[in-house]
C-alpha cells in the first residue's frame, strides 16, 4: 500500500515520536526553570542579614563605677548587612549626632563624654556586634535611663542581592522589607 492510499487522520509512528519528543522537551524546560527559581531563592536565603538594634546596660549595686550603657547593632543573620541609612530620634525629632541626641535626652547643658563607632554606610558581617555608642560620662547615666523610652534609632540595610529592610530599636529585631534604602539630608552623620 502506498503512502497516498493510507486513510487520512491516521497517526503515523514517526509523528507520534516527534510529538512525544516535543512534550518531553517542554516538560524538561519547565522543570529546569522551576529548579532555577528554587536555586535563586536558596541563594537569597543563604545570605539574608538580620540586623538587631538595642542597648546593653550593666548596673552594679556594689560598685557604681562598673555601670555601663551601650547602644549596639548586631547582625544575627547569615549574610552581610550593608547599612545604607541610619537615623536617631527623640520624641520623633531627628538628631544628626550622638552628641546632640544624648545631650537632649539627658537634658545636659555641657557635652557628655562618650565613645562611638559608626554603622552608617558600613557592612556588618554575620555574627558581628558593633557598639555604636558607649557612655563614658556616668554622671548623666540616670537621666539618660530615665528618658530612654523617648529614644529610638532606625537602620535601613540591604543584602548582597539588594533586598532591603528597615529595623528600629523599639521593634526588637523585627525588620520590615522596603523597596530600597537611601541616605538623605536627615541621615545620621556619625
Amino acid at each position: 500500500m502506498s503512502k497516498q492510499s493510507q486513510p487520512k487522520g491516521k497517526i503515523h509512528p514517526e509523528m507520534l515520536v516527534g510529538i512525544s519528543a516535543v512534550v518531553i522537551g517542554l516538560c524538561a524546560l519547565g522543570v529546569s526553570l522551576y529548579e532555577t527559581s528554587l536555586m535563586r531563592s536558596e541563594q537569597r536565603a543563604a545570605v539574608v542579614p538580620i540586623l538587631e538594634l538595642g542597648r546593653s546596660y550593666n548596673h552594679s549595686v556594689t560598685d557604681p563605677s562598673r555601670n555601663r550603657l551601650s547602644l549596639i547593632a548586631e547582625n544575627v543573620g547569615i549574610g552581610p548587612a550593608r547599612v545604607v541609612d541610619f537615623r536617631v530620634t527623640i520624641d520623633g525629632e531627628l538628631y544628626a549626632t550622638w552628641d546632640a541626641a544624648i545631650g537632649a535626652l539627658a537634658g545636659a547643658e555641657d557635652r557628655i563624654a562618650y565613645s562611638m563607632s559608626t554603622i552608617n554606610g558600613r557592612t556588618i558581617p554575620p555574627d558581628k556586634r558593633i557598639e555604636m555608642f558607649k557612655l563614658s560620662d556616668l554622671e548623666h547615666l540616670d537621666a539618660i535611663l530615665e528618658g530612654f523610652e523617648r529614644l529610638d534609632f532606625e537602620a535601613c540595610y540591604c543584602s548582597v542581592f539588594d533586598e532591603c529592610w528597615t529595623t528600629k530599636m523599639t521593634t526588637f529585631g523585627a525588620s520590615e522589607p522596603v523597596e530600597g534604602c537611601a541616605r538623605t539630608d536627615e541621615s545620621f552623620t556619625e
